[in-house]
């Protein structure tokens, strides 16, 4: 069973798309490659082959894992919002969670200043507690 989504998960996905970056970076300088020249039976004819990888660490483990788990998470609150049936509350998650706009700027966007930005707070806070 999946844990229910929630107004915190939805509130990290920016931070934890920012985190994503901050390890790629870290672990750009613990990636290794080289290659070498071998030469195999029955012809012993020589061949290169490519060894690329990251350098055995506990910290570039830990890294990694958490790389994954910040995915993982990432993966789950698109796959959320990608389920939402209405298009206009799809919307409205999206530029809320996914784009990081404000309440007023969605109201204005999805609607055209129609509804207001307190309406947009409750149409969201009402489908993540009947949904999650």
């Amino acid at each position: 069973m999946t844990d229910p989504m929630t107004m915190s998960r939805l509130k990290a996905y920016r931070r934890n798309a920012s985190a994503i970056e901050d390890i790629k970076a870290e672990l750009s300088g613990k990636y290794v490659a080289d290659s070498i020249s071998v030469c195999t039976p029955p012809s012993y004819t020589p061949h290169s082959t490519r060894i690329d990888g990251f350098l055995p660490s506990g910290d570039t483990l830990s890294l990694l894992c958490e790389q994954a788990r910040l995915e993982a998470e990432q993966r789950a609150v698109e796959e959320f919002i990608k389920e939402i049936e209405d298009y206009q509350t799809r919307r409205m998650f999206v530029l809320k969670f996914i784009k990081g706009k404000t309440y007023l700027q969605i109201a204005m966007q999805v609607s055209k200043g129609r509804i207001t930005e307190d309406a947009v707070e409750k149409k969201i806070k009402r489908y993540i507690s009947k949904n999650s």
